[in-house]
């Protein structure tokens, strides 16, 4: 069965998002076990951590057959794409991070807090800014 070209897109999007953050949950999954193997203790049992998987792996198998189903064949974003998706991300955390645009927490920034914060966020915008640039010239290059 063939979908609308918009619903093809968002299902492909919902599955590289599910991949993603599933891939990430694995990653967290794994640490937290290397850390018990270091001596510490696991924030989670062990049935929870072999639910969680096998519901990772639900996840993954349903989003599969959907894809099947559907017809939709998942293009992977480049890691180009991938690289300038989270530095923009990046970019509108640190831009919402401004000490002008956090009032909504109804504590004033220390004076020397401030400035620091303001240091650090416009520290982190340039670093970012210069990652993204070194990212789209390769682009451009390749």
């Amino acid at each position: 069965m063939a979908l609308d070209e918009l619903h093809t897109r968002r299902l492909a999007t919902v599955s590289n998002l599910f991949d993603a953050a599933l891939d990430r949950m694995e990653v967290v999954l794994r640490t937290a076990e290397r850390s018990v193997a270091e001596g510490e203790p696991l924030p989670l049992s062990l049935e929870q951590t072999r639910v969680l998987r096998d519901r990772m792996a639900a996840i993954r198998t349903r989003l599969h057959e959907s894809l099947e189903h559907f017809s939709v064949r998942v293009q992977r974003p480049e890691p180009k794409q991938m690289l300038v998706a989270e530095l923009s991300a990046l970019w509108v955390i640190l831009e919402n991070s401004r000490p002008e645009r956090m009032t909504g927490f109804g504590v004033e920034f220390d004076p020397g807090d401030k400035l620091d914060w303001e240091n650090l966020v416009e520290a982190l915008l340039y670093e970012t800014d210069l990652m993204r640039s070194t990212v789209l010239r390769a682009r451009e290059e390749a």
